[in-house]
């Protein structure tokens, strides 16, 4: 069932298993200082200034608009970190859906195709990118249906609660299997808040701060003994810091 649940409770299910270094809040170098004196009176995952609109590659206005009311939802904003819109998630979700996982790379999709069983994972014969433009026209139709609006126009009330029936089977598509749907979507909303920022999310490596994680750090030998015995904080680094 989907639910606003807080930042933390989130966070702590939807990492369960990873390989993340937590360590307790504190300073994150020199850099991380500065930037908070600069001003201590905003919170450091928030933009001070609103950034222009990114150009999209797969998703149209009505797509866009769908996802972010979705994400919303799923991770809506507070003071914990940054929520899954200022963290560039749906840029992230834009890039995969243009890109080789959108188009199914490295997918069978030569059947047969039968519903098989959760153990098997995905069986429709759809790309992700075909699932998705069809499975978000078809949400908007039944919110339609239900409401006389679009989802990105229902309450927040509302979309929970649709959400959640697309999850439990309450809420019918015309064509495609709703929690089929939902559960790849939230699967991608949850990379896109983690991700490297090389890939549109994580904006600014915010998350990586928020949970402490040093991101693709390749070598720690100067750092075994500054930090034998303490939490590990330092800078987060990027895929996109190593080139």
């Amino acid at each position: 069932m989907v639910r606003r649940v807080g930042r933390r409770t989130f966070l702590k299910s939807a990492a369960a298993g990873a390989a993340l270094v937590s360590a307790a809040p504190q300073a994150r170098g020199q850099q991380a200082e500065q930037q908070q004196a600069a001003a201590p009176a905003h919170p450091p995952h928030r933009p001070t200034t609103k950034r222009p609109a990114e150009a999209r590659l797969f998703l149209n206005d009505a797509e866009a608009a769908f996802l972010t009311a979705a994400i919303d939802v799923f991770l809506p904003a507070d003071d914990a970190g940054p929520s899954g819109m200022e963290a560039g998630v749906l840029t992230y979700l834009d890039r995969q859906l243009a890109g080789a996982w959108g188009s199914g790379e490295r997918m069978y999709l030569e059947g047969p195709w039968s519903e098989g069983t959760p153990q098997q994972g995905y069986q429709l014969p759809l790309t992700p990118a075909r699932l998705f433009r069809l499975a978000l026209a078809e949400c908007d139709g039944s919110a339609r249906a239900a409401h006389g609006k679009r989802f990105a126009d229902l309450t927040p009330e509302q979309r929970e609660a649709f959400l959640a029936g697309l999850d439990n089977g309450e809420v019918i598509l015309a064509t495609l299997p709703g929690r089929t749907f939902m559960r790849l979507l939230l699967a991608a909303v949850v990379e896109g808040y983690f991700a490297d920022p090389a890939y549109g999310g994580n904006r600014d490596k915010a998350v990586w701060r928020m949970i402490g994680f040093p991101g693709a750090r390749a070598i720690y030998m100067d750092d075994i003994e500054r930090f034998r015995g303490k939490p590990f904080a330092a800078e987060p680094v990027s895929l996109a810091d190593l080139q």
